[in-house]
């Protein structure tokens, strides 16, 4: 009989839906449903340190449309997974009493560290085989950065540095969004809280970038658009040079002028190009020149974990 599982990742910016059952056939992931939600429960706490009214009102709002396709499709479990924001905020425990009383959504906040290993077993089943040179995973929240250096199916160091692009923008803005005129100031910010992971690196020295989907998948749609990328499959090599010049050309556009950029995401035309620092710091600090992306993250490592 098919069990289907519900995943609901609760980020800081985006909520994500993975409804999936294994295949009895080869074990692996079929999956039945997916859907996003920019529903931004970040903006405004980043500030106050507190979770907006108008912020929870949007995330019940995701949360019972997410929930009403769980039981859609006979779902045998659903469960939401917090992340940064909900470790963060000082009210989150009582959003968390909401959507569990109101929806009925058991709800897991999960440490940094945690997240870091879910978004590993994400990735390593998305990846070709065989995958063993040393690579480095990037996964770019709204609050949070996770980082895992890992070979084969070892972990070699990983770290959750809070440096999300909700994040960076909440500290260099002006009035409210990017401009070019901070790019020099938010590059030396990201490059003092990286000095840990850079350590790493130059110890174990990884070949490959591989960033988990989110900023990186917006990447590769832009990419596809631009002909870089011929399909979309679960893992994708992506176009350094591509990457280069669509960071320079985005550091002069206004925020309309982003959203219209061939396919960009419209959610993610604010904080992408503070995404796209935080990649070229990484990419430069650690002479890495191959960069991919995989569809998969957090909710598929989750999933992953409770088969």
């Amino acid at each position: 009989m098919p069990q289907p599982r519900a995943i609901i990742d609760l980020g800081t910016n985006t909520f994500q839906l993975l409804i999936a059952e294994k295949d009895a056939s080869n074990g692996k992931m079929n999956v039945l449903y997916e859907d996003h939600r920019p529903v931004g429960l970040g903006k405004g706490a980043m500030e106050t340190g507190f979770l907006q009214l108008d912020a929870m009102a949007r995330a019940l709002e995701a949360l019972e449309r997410f929930h009403w396709h769980a039981q859609d499709k006979g779902c045998i479990s659903i469960q939401g997974i917090g992340t940064s924001i909900l470790r963060n905020a000082k009210n989150a425990g009582a959003f968390i009493e909401l959507v569990e009383a109101q929806l009925e959504i058991p709800m897991e906040v999960i440490s940094g560290i945690q997240e870091a290993d879910y978004i590993f077993q994400g990735i390593r089943h998305s990846l070709p085989e065989p995958w063993n040179e040393v690579s480095l995973v990037m996964d770019i929240g709204g609050g949070s950065v996770e980082f895992i250096l890992f070979q084969g199916q070892t972990i070699l160091f990983k770290t959750s540095l809070e440096l999300g692009g909700l994040k960076l923008q909440s500290l260099f803005n002006l009035e409210g969004e990017y401009h070019a005129s901070i790019a020099d100031e938010l590059d030396a910010y990201i490059q003092s809280g990286l000095s840990f992971l850079y350590a790493a690196c130059k110890e174990h020295h990884p070949v490959y970038l591989i960033g988990a989907a989110g900023a990186f998948e917006t990447l590769a749609d832009i990419q596809l658009a631009q002909g870089h990328l011929t399909q979309m499959d679960k893992a994708n090599p992506l176009d350094l040079p591509a990457f280069y010049d669509l960071m320079d050309q985005m550091a002069t556009m206004s925020i309309t002028e982003r959203q219209s950029i061939p396919g960009m995401k419209a959610f993610r035309a604010s904080m992408l190009p503070y995404a796209n620092h935080l990649i070229k710091q990484v990419l430069v600090q650690t002479s890495i020149k191959d960069l991919w992306m995989s569809m998969n993250s957090l909710k598929e490592g989750y999933w992953y974990n409770a088969q």
